[in-house]
């Protein structure tokens, strides 16, 4: 496994480089390259100098930019053998769907429009139909559902709902935070914690040191994973539509 790693972060050294090379003045396309990836400058530098461990969202964003391309199907058959084949390891979604198509054009209508978000979501676990729309969004809810469907998200069912189509959201860690916030504020329910199995809350704040707090996300790293490998199970699956969003940062202002 560290070899693997070692290996990715080579990989992704040079290819950084070869960006840079096309450019008279580094910084300038470094400047360049976290405008285009919304990368911090900070960690693409840290990428280059190999002091960086890249996960399956920085990859998603740093060789989108690199490769020219906002569909993921495109960018990992032009991507880097070891990129591809972390890619595939590590993001839920290409494991759970991998014949769909993904497209960063689709994470962006995710990540600024509360209706298109919401009916994404609501089509992967409880399909709608039409009446559903125009009660809880009105014409504007129409008018997304006829872009989602135009955009192949969306697709009609024979009973007349609508369920996810071949083209799929990428999920940057923007796009969680905008959709996990929004599935909180309207699905979250803080009544029914007395029940048993119902739902699960919680919160927490301290001052911790660096070693406990990298244990901290190594502990919830774990658990993301402990639950999709559940999925993995056909007998999983059933009628419960659920969600799921987890946060740990610190009280830091970004930098």
């Amino acid at each position: 496994m560290q070899e693997s790693t070692a290996s990715i972060q080579d990989q992704v050294s040079q290819d950084i480089g070869r960006f840079l090379q096309r450019h008279k003045d580094p910084r300038k396309g470094l400047l360049q390259l976290s405008a285009k990836t919304r990368i911090h400058t900070k960690t693409l530098r840290r990428l280059v100098l190999k002091e960086h461990n890249p996960t399956y969202q920085t990859l998603y964003k740093l060789y989108s930019c690199l490769m020219g391309t906002a569909d993921l199907g495109q960018m990992l058959n032009a991507a880097p053998a070891l990129i591809q084949e972390k890619l595939r390891r590590t993001d839920p979604q290409l494991k759970s769907s991998p014949l769909h198509k993904y497209n960063v054009i689709i994470e962006q209508e995710l990540i600024k429009d509360p209706c298109f978000s919401e009916l994404y979501v609501l089509a992967d676990t409880r399909p709608f139909d039409l009446k559903f729309v125009k009660s809880r969004f009105g014409e504007y809810g129409l008018d997304v559902l006829q872009k989602m469907l135009q955009l192949n998200v969306l697709r009609l069912l024979e009973n007349g709902r609508y369920a996810l189509g071949s083209n799929r959201s990428t999920f940057s860690a923007e796009a969680i935070k905008a959709v996990g916030l929004r599935l909180t504020e309207k699905y979250s329910k803080p009544a029914r914690t007395d029940e048993n199995y119902a739902n699960y809350m919680n919160l927490f704040f301290e001052s911790i040191n660096e070693a406990t707090y990298r244990k901290w996300l190594d502990i919830d790293v774990q658990a993301f994973q402990d639950k999709m490998r559940l999925l993995e199970d056909p007998s999983s699956r059933g009628s419960l539509p659920i969600f799921m969003f987890n946060v740990i940062d610190t009280l830091q202002e970004p930098s």
